[in-house]
């Protein structure tokens, strides 16, 4: 590892998530030939001791775990332009909850990436870490195998001028004694794992651990279950008998207030619903929108015999992929097409300055006697002159 020289080892970094509460940024790298994860912090942050120091013990409690349920930390390097980096491996496949916004998992894969889940925190605890940051954005499900891999180890960033609703949205899988400052031990991942179960269950992916959340979400972390491994068990066999006896009363209890409240609950759930969609299609326009300036040096115009309007069918229908969901819906529809417009209109007001900058250079440094004559005749030879004048003789050149 390099701690004083830049490491030239990873090449072609392109983003892929920049932290919307938070100060880090994610890119895929190439590294010898195989795609790599660099995390980094934000340009804003990159020299802040602070942050640089939080990055480096993420990096020193993740490369301590070996577990085929935990993603593994490759290497700790400063790239230049980049900053402190720590280098991940790549897990090919989707998160958590990418799967459970289309509904591609059955209710067998669930169980087993929950229980596999536990598997990794097991790991975790009995060598002393606490996740801390357990979403489903942070449990990546593999393309091949369907098998659940922990990421992003380490206390949720927040920046302190966020906005507050949205803050606790985005930090709802977090345990409350986490978000409090207090002493963490592993109940605070019990309580994520909970909400998690919770999350499937609102969007109709699985209601079977209803009971099982309950238990682990209290807010007192003293009636949650005691480890993951009672979460484990749980989600393997059920309660026993006087638990589902219990569970049948409160269900009954809650049935009877349900069908007083319903209409309230209904709105209030609607409402919830509609609020996170809204979050998480905006976070999914900002990580489209950052991707722009790789796009537009993909892009770039070399010569001046090449047309200001460009041919990105390949990158415009990954786009569309991305928000396929959100075109199915007609409150969506416009704004995601209008995301995908603006890249195009991006790239090509990026092609246009180069465009400008050819012809500008090009007008300056020919002898061509027309050229010749129209430079010398300018009172005014500023370089947005310049250029009016540059595109009178390049539309007389040809």
């Amino acid at each position: 590892m390099a701690e004083n020289n830049f490491s030239t080892d990873y090449t072609d970094l392109r983003l892929i998530h920049s932290s919307r509460y938070g100060n880090s940024r994610v890119f895929t790298a190439s590294f010898n030939g195989k795609k790599v994860i660099v995390k980094a912090l934000k340009e804003e942050y990159a020299n802040d001791a602070a942050c640089k120091a939080s990055l480096k013990q993420e990096y020193e409690t993740t490369s301590m775990l070996e577990n085929k349920y935990i993603r593994k930390a490759l290497d700790y390097v400063t790239i230049e332009g980049y900053g402190d980096c720590i280098i991940f491996e790549y897990v090919e496949g989707k998160s958590l909850a990418e799967h459970v916004r289309v509904g591609t998992l059955s209710e067998k894969q669930v169980k087993s990436i929950l229980a596999e889940v536990c598997d990794g925190l097991y790991y975790m605890h009995r060598n002393g870490v606490v996740h801390c940051n357990l979403s489903p954005e942070n449990i990546m499900v593999t393309a091949n195998d369907c098998r659940a891999r922990l990421i992003d180890i380490g206390v949720p960033e927040t920046k302190q001028d966020a906005d507050r609703e949205l803050l606790i949205k985005e930090m709802e899988f977090v345990a409350p004694e986490i978000i409090k400052g207090e002493e963490i031990d592993p109940r605070a991942d019990v309580y994520s794992i909970g909400k998690i179960m919770e999350f499937m269950g609102e969007r109709n992916i699985s209601k079977q651990f209803g009971a099982v959340a309950t238990h682990c979400t209290q807010f007192s972390r003293e009636q949650r279950f005691d480890s993951i491994s009672d979460v484990r068990s749980a989600i393997s066999k059920g309660h026993n008998v006087v638990k589902l006896v219990i569970i049948a009363v409160v269900a009954i209890v809650v049935a009877i207030l349900a069908f007083v409240y319903v209409p309230k609950i209904k709105a209030n759930v609607e409402k919830e619903r509609a609020q996170r969609l809204f979050v998480e299609f905006d976070r999914q326009v900002e990580t489209i929108q950052g991707q722009l300036p790789e796009l537009c040096k993909k892009y770039e115009l070399k010569s001046l015999n090449e047309t200001i309007a460009v041919d990105w069918s390949e990158d415009s229908l990954k786009l569309v992929e991305e928000l396929m969901q959100y075109l199915a819906m007609d409150d969506y529809k416009a704004k995601a097409m209008q995301a995908i417009e603006s890249q195009r209109e991006g790239i090509e007001s990026y092609r246009q300055s180069n465009f400008d900058r050819l012809l500008l250079d090009e007008f300056q440094t020919t002898t061509d006697s027309i050229a010749v004559v129209m430079r010398s005749a300018l009172q005014d030879p500023t370089e947005a002159r310049l250029l009016e004048e540059a595109k009178k003789w390049y539309g007389q050149g040809e």
